[in-house]
């Protein structure tokens, strides 16, 4: 009995923890939000003070936790960091680290050669051994290890690939990136190693899926053109990026593919505390891809208020070879709320409606890369509407969404600590 009581004591005064320091980073990063060095503009919208933002250390650690690699712990030389300090001399990046799970040696070793400061032109090569995710567009490490360790959900799905690229880089000014790749790995799949959480004692992490294994070689090129004031309090700016790559057996490798994917996104202020953001994402692709750069869509981030990748099939199957997301969110700060209505709540949050739609295709893997699309229909998207309560900057939030299609279940709810997009 006394054993039983502490567990019990020790359960409540975690989960008081937990939810003080969850009010708490609401707050914090809210108060911290406010009191940032602004400037202001003419369209009534406030500009951060990036630097620190898009020009991170030389040197920092690398911690994460997932149902694969388990605990895994290294460092990193930043690549970025010598971009911005030594645009035009050569230099070295790379990282290390062990996964103590899946009882892997993680590590990347590149060298990059830069040339002029304003227009800079670049061209490098690395070789790299790593656990990777074709889900970091969905979430990050950081936000996905606390929901590995605190609620045993793993929102990821791993591979391990070994190879290495060369690459050339053209900087058009601050906004505009351009850069082409030859890439060749070898692909493997993996399974799910780690078990323990904080919570969840009885529960399970879900299987990895089986990916595709084997040998593949691409070549490719990707455009960015970036004006956002800020990339993690974006308050107003575009960003844009479409990326291209193609596989042949002829290069060697078993696949043979072509594929596109375009990421469009808007950040409009609407005057001072209010705003609206909206993003399309369109991918598309024709041939024999492998598991890993298949489409899938569903659930955080994507459209919040359907299970993980169920617009896919599911986790544990292949994804699609077409893809449509799209999602606007309007935010509302404090001033705009009635004296009656805002109860004092709205002097520290925001509060933002959202709405998701989204679309995955499976089409005959002949057709081209622009075919497949016609005769998509309303009736074809999965949709959903939501409310979040957020801070300043709108990356720590509880959402609520509900599907539009059905009122078995619709809702679900997140706590994030990024936005969506």
């Amino acid at each position: 009995m006394q054993k039983v009581a502490f567990r019990q004591a020790s359960i409540v005064i975690v989960m008081a923890f937990i939810f003080f320091f969850i009010l708490g980073a609401l707050v914090v990063t809210n108060v911290q939000a406010q009191s940032h060095t602004f400037k202001r503009t003419q369209d009534w919208d406030w500009d951060w003070d990036d630097d620190w933002d898009r020009h991170p250390d030389k040197i920092y650690p690398e911690y994460r936790y997932n149902r694969v690699e388990g605990l895994f712990l290294g460092m990193k030389v930043d690549a970025d960091y010598w971009r911005y300090r030594r645009p035009s001399s050569p230099f070295v990046f790379g990282s290390a680290g062990y996964a103590f799970a899946a009882k892997e040696l993680e590590y990347q070793i590149g060298i990059e050669q830069g040339f002029m400061e304003r227009s800079r032109f670049a061209i490098g090569a690395e070789y790299h051994r790593q656990i990777d995710s074709p889900d970091r567009w969905i979430i990050g490490d950081e936000e996905n290890s606390l929901a590995a360790l605190l609620i045993k959900e793993d929102f990821m799905d791993f591979y391990l690939k070994e190879g290495g690229s060369i690459y050339i880089s053209q900087a058009l000014g601050r906004d505009l990136k351009l850069k082409a790749f030859y890439s060749y790995d070898r692909l493997d799949s993996l399974d799910r190693y780690a078990s323990w959480s904080l919570f969840g004692k009885d529960k399970k992490f879900r299987p990895n899926p089986a990916m595709d294994a084997g040998d593949i070689r691409t070549i490719g090129g990707n455009i960015t053109f970036d004006t956002r004031n800020n990339t993690k309090r974006t308050t107003r700016g575009w960003f844009a990026t479409a990326s291209y790559e193609k596989a042949d057996p002829s290069m060697g490798g078993i696949f043979g593919f072509e594929r596109l994917e375009t990421d469009i996104r808007r950040f409009q202020s609407l005057g001072f505390d209010q705003g609206l953001d909206i993003r399309i994402r369109v991918g598309t692709a024709t041939g024999h891809m492998p598991w890993q750069k298949s489409y899938q869509l569903g659930g955080i981030s994507t459209v919040r208020a359907f299970r993980y990748k169920s617009l896919s099939g599911g986790p544990l199957k292949r994804g699609g070879n077409r893809m449509i997301l799209a999602q606007i969110e309007y935010r509302l700060g404090e001033g705009y709320w009635p004296e009656d209505l805002d109860l004092g709540l709205f002097d520290l949050f925001n509060f933002i409606v959202f709405a998701d739609a989204g679309w995955v295709g499976f089409v005959d893997e002949n057709l081209g890369l622009f075919e497949g699309f016609k005769g998509l229909k309303m009736n074809d998207f999965k949709s959903d509407i939501g409310i979040a309560l957020a801070n300043a900057s709108g990356s720590v939030r509880i959402e609520v969404a509900r599907r539009t299609d059905t009122n078995h279940r619709p809702f679900r709810f997140y706590f994030r600590i990024n936005r969506p997009f």
